[in-house]
């Protein structure tokens, strides 16, 4: 076979020779490249499976972060609490109620102009929270109670 050129047939050749130092060095950078494509894939991989997990919706920090001003949900087991707090300062609560619908139907409330926020004594967690109600009154429906003295009512995540 003729190939047109001088230097034409050298470059033909060279391109086997493995015994050559450029047929080495070929041989070598293959492997190298078969070797980094492969940790590429493995590590874009991974990257892809880390960025595609989705972390489970928890409350980022204790539960009493989450008691806010304004208007919340808070389900505690089979419970649906409706929070409700005109304004917060620190662990004081103004304007505070909470609702939540009873078995037999009927909503109860407990409200109170002053409450204090706290952790759950001696709780294994911070998933959990004291709302201490000051002079709060009780609200079945219709009815309506008064409750002299501090009600201490605690709400679980």
């Amino acid at each position: 076979m003729e190939v047109a050129g001088a230097n034409a047939d050298y470059a033909f050749s060279s391109a086997f020779a493995v015994d050559s130092f450029g047929g080495a060095a070929q041989l070598l950078s293959l492997g190298c490249h078969a070797f980094m494509k492969t940790t590429s894939i493995i590590v874009l991989s991974g990257l892809l499976l880390c960025g595609c997990s989705q972390k489970q919706p928890s409350s980022a920090g204790s539960a009493i972060d989450r008691v806010q001003a304004g208007d919340t949900s808070w389900p505690d087991g089979p419970n649906v609490y409706s929070l409700h707090i005109t304004k917060r300062d620190g662990n004081s609560l103004v304007g505070i109620s909470i609702s939540m619908k009873l078995p037999s139907g009927k909503t109860q409330t407990i409200s109170a102009d002053t409450a204090t926020l706290s952790l759950v004594p001696n709780a294994p967690d911070d998933k959990s929270v004291m709302v201490t109600f000051h002079n709060p009154k009780l609200q079945v429906d219709s009815q309506s109670s008064a409750i002299v003295g501090d009600y201490p009512m605690e709400l679980h995540e």
